[in-house]
């Protein structure tokens, strides 16, 4: 299968995800994280969530928004879309993912640069699509991370 072909499958496949309204398929031992799950009572912090994605490196001034974001899953069996702005700019937080990203398993197969930031990995059974955009003071980024077609 072409390189091409299987991006498009990638972007089909986190289309058709954002679209639909998933829910926790896992046994006991997955967790899911929606804005749902966030109480006002015992909210977690940032860093709480953040760590519970242990095989991506987060750049530093990373802020959850978790209004959009839907995750299935945890540890290294997560898939789903991390919405999340920096307060770095869109080259710094380019760097560091291209930089950070072969530290927790993860291999680099296609990079784009351009008013829009994308950057493709594969780690095992699974595809990230990182999106940075670029904004006037940081940049707004989207993990998408979703199973890798056989």
């Amino acid at each position: 299968m072409s390189l091409s072909r299987n991006i498009l499958l990638c972007f089909l496949v986190i289309f058709i995800a954002s679209c639909a309204q998933l829910e926790s398929i896992t046994g006991s031992g997955g967790s899911s994280v929606t804005s749902a799950d966030v109480s006002m009572d015992q909210a977690p912090t940032q860093e709480d969530v953040l760590n519970q994605f242990s095989d991506v490196a987060f750049p530093p001034e990373t802020y959850l928004d978790l209004t959009k974001s839907v995750v299935v899953g945890s540890d290294e069996n997560w898939f789903g879309q991390i919405y999340f702005n920096s307060g770095l700019d869109a080259n710094s937080v380019f760097n560091y993912f291209k930089e950070h990203m072969p530290d927790t398993g993860w291999f680099l197969i296609m990079e784009q640069q351009g008013n829009q930031i994308f950057l493709v990995y594969e780690k095992d059974l699974r595809t990230a699509i990182i999106s940075i955009s670029r904004k006037r003071s940081g940049a707004e980024t989207i993990l998408a991370v979703a199973p890798r077609a056989q």
